[in-house]
């Protein structure tokens, strides 16, 4: 198994442990104030936009490159170089405004920063020595991680959606929601 596997599995168990140890702390009164709508709103926004990215740049990933060696650049790669991190992020985000309060988004991006810039700086490494000219045009032309405006008029953009991708991240996203709605019911029931 990957150490970076590894790794956010162990987050993802201490995140758990510590909600549960620190909920009075991390988890806010419900009150259906409008602000809370609204971070609801972002949140849920957020989440599935998450899973949309996950789901479609995995699935581009595996169909355009099985065998590791054609280098990417369409669908939502010609967004971002980095969409399943970037739907990674926009996911933890999402679960943050639909179930703690707002503060705990620096923790969680202290955390995410200090496990992706490496794990992204290290493939990218691979990447440029593997595709050489390939990759550098690919760089000027796509941001690491955030797309710009121009990156939305990109003839590669078009992205699909096919049920045998959705299959490979059904499990996560299955999970992910049993857990926000079960925190969301145990928030309300405890009011």
């Amino acid at each position: 198994m990957k150490t970076r596997i590894k790794i956010q599995g162990f987050l993802i168990f201490l995140a758990v442990a510590l909600l549960v140890i620190f909920h009075r702390i991390l988890l806010p009164e419900p009150t259906n104030s409008f602000s809370e709508i609204i971070a609801d709103t972002i949140g849920a926004i957020l989440f599935l936009a998450g899973y949309f990215l996950r789901i479609t740049a995995r699935g581009y990933k595996s169909e355009l490159n099985p065998d590791g060696k054609t280098l990417v650049t369409r669908g939502p790669y010609a967004l971002c170089r980095n969409p399943m991190y970037l739907g990674t992020l926009l996911i933890g985000l999402g679960i943050i405004l639909l179930i703690l309060h707002w503060q705990v988004s620096f923790v969680f991006l202290m955390i995410y920063l200090a496990v992706y810039i490496p794990q992204i700086k290290k493939e990218e490494r691979i990447l440029a020595e593997f595709f050489q000219d390939k990759f550098s045009s690919y760089v000027k032309n796509t941001p690491r991680f955030f797309p710009g405006v121009k990156n939305f008029s990109n003839k590669n953009l078009k992205i699909k959606i096919k049920t045998s991708w959705v299959k490979k991240e059904l499990t996560s996203f299955i999970a992910a929601l049993l857990f926000v709605v079960a925190v969301k019911a145990w928030l309300f029931f405890n009011k």
